[in-house]
């Protein structure tokens, strides 16, 4: 996931443009007639329709402005799609199929032209990682990974995995990148996503030289937070949070702790890993039950997604959300990058161990983490 820009789940919460709804038409060749063609944002469908004669039209609004995306098609069996960053404007896409994910070009877009010049800049190498991707899954589902193997991959000394090596390089251009685009929507859209991976001093002097404009946006606010409250340490006491359980009900997290150890799980049903993860802690429950309360904290700002979240666990699991998303001040003073984010506190609330995505021994760490401490 390190290098997956998750560009539905990101949000601005200021009006950039007066135009209160979006236009998305053009001409797509190499897709079979009727191909289904969705705008999404969230996971959500924001409109669809079928190809007439290689012709698409789009129409809805963003609720937020400017926005990531994805533009979506459904050609048979085959699935294409490719990021936007776009906002409620009048925009024209004319693109071939073989244009897809990272070569599909816009007209009459205000801001999604620096996406599409990111997305050239790391093409190659993102096409070269996908590779490397799918021949690790291949020799895991083949059982002939080994710790040669892992090391081949992803070694973070030198010699330098293969894939360890091409995420420096895309670490490189974004970075870059950044340094060059920073006041600009799109800029601080990135500086959101990797706030967690960008030194605080340099995150310091993008957010001072924002403009007035970006400092009032959502992202701003959110690597301000990030900015004020420093990371946590073994020993350190939790941030308490405000949200809503499953019920409706306001909660704190605070309310969770009393004699018992706490599991803070960041995790959404949008994530497979997440997914993967719900055995794993249900296998701790039952064993540490007695010692340890988990609380999962859904990350996306989709209720629809936070109503599968709860189904997925049992009907006594603690499921909190509070509607704002990865941009939200809890996400942001628990610098969580990605899902699953796992954080352990002790019945007195201390930080016991962070555990950062999962890992197939998750339930057993985390049992060793409460009888060890």
């Amino acid at each position: 996931m390190h290098k997956l820009l998750i560009a539905g789940l990101m949000l601005f919460c200021t009006t950039a443009n007066a135009q209160n709804d979006f236009k998305i038409s053009g001409k797509l060749n190499g897709f079979e007639e009727n191909a289904l063609v969705k705008i999404e944002r969230e996971n959500i469908i924001l409109d669809s329709c079928y190809l007439k004669n290689g012709k698409f039209q789009l129409n809805g609004s963003f609720e937020q402005s400017p926005t990531p995306a994805y533009l979506t098609i459904e050609n048979g069996e085959d699935v294409v799609y490719t990021s936007l960053f776009i906002g409620n404007e009048n925009i024209t896409i004319n693109a071939n199929s073989k244009d897809f994910p990272y070569d599909v070009k816009t007209n009459g877009s205000e801001y999604d032209h620096l996406r599409y010049d990111y997305n050239q800049l790391e093409e190659s190498l993102n096409t070269r990682r996908k590779i490397f991707l799918n021949e690790m899954f291949s020799l895991r589902e083949q059982g002939k990974w080994n710790d040669s193997l892992q090391n081949a991959y992803w070694n973070k000394s030198e010699p330098l995995g293969k894939i360890r090596n091409i995420d420096n390089q895309l670490d490189k251009i974004r970075d870059e990148f950044i340094d060059e685009n920073f006041n600009s929507y799109y800029g601080l859209y990135l500086i959101g996503v990797y706030k967690t991976e960008i030194p605080k001093s340099k995150l310091q002097n993008y957010f001072d030289n924002l403009s007035q404009e970006l400092k009032n946006t959502a992202y701003a606010k959110s690597i301000n937070s990030h900015l004020k409250n420093p990371d946590l340490k073994i020993g350190d006491k939790y941030y308490d949070f405000p949200a809503l359980d499953k019920t409706g009900k306001r909660r704190l997290f605070s309310d969770y702790f009393s004699d018992k150890y706490v599991l803070l799980d960041f995790s959404t049903v949008y994530c497979g890993w997440c997914l993967k993860a719900i055995s794993d802690l249900e296998k701790i429950e039952n064993i540490q039950g007695e010692k340890l309360e988990i609380v999962t904290f859904y990350v996306d700002k989709n209720e629809k997604g936070f109503e599968e979240l709860v189904l997925k666990h049992n009907e006594k699991w603690n499921v909190l959300w509070d509607k704002e998303g990865r941009l939200s001040d809890t996400y942001a003073k628990y610098k969580v990058f990605g899902t699953p984010t796992f954080y352990l506190f002790d019945p007195n609330g201390k930080l016991v161990q962070l555990f950062n995505g999962y890992q197939e021994d998750l339930s057993e760490q985390i049992e060793k983490a409460i009888i060890y401490n």
